[in-house]
């Protein structure tokens, strides 16, 4: 019997391994740290030891641009380095009661990020931690935070939903930068800083909530020492300084008597404002107040504002017109930059100083009247841009000055001059005309005439006006016998 050997074939099964992301280590002094880790990706779980050693820290840049997607934190970290996840594919994150510091830019750029929760143990987070994490809608902020950083929440449009901690002191500049989505921000009685920077320490405006096109209220804790809220807009304790407009408020505002000054940026880039009416008690408009209003288009002045501060109507295209109160001594600089509506500016006599740029861009102004003796012109810092307060205003823009004013060449600050003097009556040119009451105007070149009549020397009414060609001009009043009396001045428009 013959046997038949049949060759077994030897099956090599090859099962695959899941490949763990790969996480570097290194050890400094008693601890270990997470090191860069270029090669991480898909799920991470960061390890509590490594060689005997706890791993307390996840350094600077550890798993910048990676492909990661999700990491798990022991509890033995306290720390999370500067950029430490920056443009990850991180879809969710749970930060451990441990840690105690959030680095610089230590999540942006995670797009994929939709909530975060920043637990009471950390004190400290730092600047622009989640800026443009564009898919937050989330965040609530633990009770132990000191401070919201600068730009910390910078470009994120999908954020809804803040919850703010009640330890935080300070909000910094540009927090919430762009937060599209925001509706509604409550400010709890811990906040008496917001606004200022300590990653720009020059900065000091209340620019928190810039460009967020859908916030419409403010709200602040009734118990907090500082600041305080009426109908939605921030204020000061004590209602005499306002501070910060919600951006997405559309319509018109009239400010509270109590308010005396008008903070930096405090409307900046309320893109949906029509008309404020600044009550007589404010004497101060701070820098950029009403920067970046497009819809702007009626402002009425205060009869107490003594400085509109710098770029305090920068691109404000849809305003028209302003008259500038008797009150007001100085003109900022870029005060009126780019409002391409103004057609005409009267600069009252009480000012005294106009800022470089003030007026320039103010593309269809051609008539600078001035009331009094010429305002020094204050030089921009380096002399690159000397000369620069009426540049590109409207074609044949002339500066003109009443006689009797002083300071006057030539040329003022780039324009041609041209001297007016106040229409005056003619002596012995008073009486009944045919047609009716009237009087000879003199002085008269160059400017148009507006004849006013009151009954009561109190309440006026204009009447005429005219531009007459030549240095003087007839008027005639046909309705002077239909009122008991009847009192007449001339002015210049």
């Amino acid at each position: 019997m013959k046997t038949r050997l049949i060759p077994l074939a030897l099956a090599c099964l090859l099962v695959a391994a899941p490949a763990t992301a790969q996480v570097n280590y290194a050890v400094s002094g008693n601890t270990a740290y997470v090191a860069y880790s270029p090669n991480a990706s898909g799920d991470v779980v960061i390890a509590s030891t490594f060689n005997g050693y706890p791993v307390t820290s996840i350094g600077d840049n550890a798993f910048i641009g990676t492909g990661l997607t999700s990491v798990t934190i022991p509890n033995s970290v306290t720390s999370i380095g500067q950029y430490a996840f920056k443009r990850t594919g991180l879809t969710s994150v749970t930060i451990p009661n441990s840690v105690t510091s959030i680095g610089i830019g230590s999540f942006s750029g995670c797009t994929g990020l939709t909530s975060i929760i920043i637990p009471n143990s950390v004190t400290s987070i730092g600047h622009f931690p989640f800026e443009s994490c564009s898919s937050l809608t989330s965040v609530i902020i633990g009770n132990s935070v000191a401070s919201i950083g600068h730009g910390a929440f910078w470009f994120c449009p999908s954020l809804t939903n803040v919850i703010i901690g009640n330890s935080v002191t300070s909000i910094e500049a540009f927090a919430f930068l762009r937060c599209t989505s925001l509706t509604s921000v409550t400010i709890p009685n811990s906040v008496t800083s917001i606004g200022n920077s300590t990653y720009l320490l020059y900065l000091t405006n209340p620019a928190v909530f810039y460009g967020c096109t859908s916030l419409t209220n403010l709200s602040v804790d009734a118990a907090n020492p500082a600041l305080s809220s009426l109908d939605g807009v921030l204020f000061n304790k004590a209602q005499t300084a306002l501070i910060l407009y919600p951006p997405g408020r559309a319509g018109s505002y009239v400010i509270p008597h109590s308010v005396t000054s008008i903070g930096s940026n405090a409307f900046d880039a309320c893109t949906s404002l029509t008309s404020v009416t600044i009550a007589n008690s404010v004497t101060s408009i701070g820098a950029s107040a009403f920067a970046t209003c497009p819809g702007l288009t009626s402002m009425t002045l205060g009869n107490s504002v003594t400085n509109i501060g710098s770029s305090a109507f920068f691109r404000c295209p849809g305003l028209t017109s302003v008259t500038i109160p008797d009150s007001v001594t100085s003109i900022g600089s870029s005060a009126f930059d780019g409002c391409t509506g103004l057609t005409r500016v009267t600069i009252p006599n009480s000012v005294s100083r106009i800022g470089y740029e003030a007026f320039i861009n103010c593309t269809k102004v051609t008539n600078f009247t001035f009331l009094g003796n010429a305002p020094v012109l204050i030089p921009y810092p380096t002399n690159s841009l000397a000369g620069r307060w009426f540049a590109n205003v409207g074609a044949g823009a002339k500066a003109y000055y009443y006689c009797g004013t002083t300071g006057w060449g030539t040329n003022y600050g780039g324009l041609p001059t041209v001297m007016l003097c106040p229409p005056q009556i003619a002596p012995g040119s008073a009486g009944v005309k045919p047609g009716g009451f009237g009087f000879t105007l003199t002085f008269l070149t160059n400017q148009t005439i507006v004849v006013e009549v009151s009954t009561n020397l109190m309440n006026w009414q204009p009447i005429w006006t005219n531009a007459p060609s030549g240095a003087s001009a007839e008027f005639v009043d046909p309705e002077w016998l239909q009122q008991p009396r009847r009192f007449y001045r001339a002015r210049s428009d």
